[in-house]
């Protein structure tokens, strides 16, 4: 199934849930904030958001530093 990530196109597997995409593009789900089809899905809910065909994802990731 594709989604798009990001503005591009990605497909994935059937049934991953938001929190397995994140793990497996190695981002820490704490520093990530997630917009899935314009809507802000909080940290809280990665595990229970089951990402669909045609999905619009949005992730950004918080860096540290000075």
């Amino acid at each position: 199934m594709h989604i798009t990530l990001n503005g591009k196109n990605r497909q994935i597997a059937p049934g991953q849930t938001l929190h397995d995409l994140v793990l497996s593009m190695n981002l820490d789900p704490a520093v990530v904030v997630a917009e899935l089809n314009s809507d802000i899905v909080p940290g809280t809910q990665f595990a229970a958001t089951v990402l669909r065909d045609g999905d619009r994802l949005e992730l950004l990731s918080f860096v540290g530093g000075g």
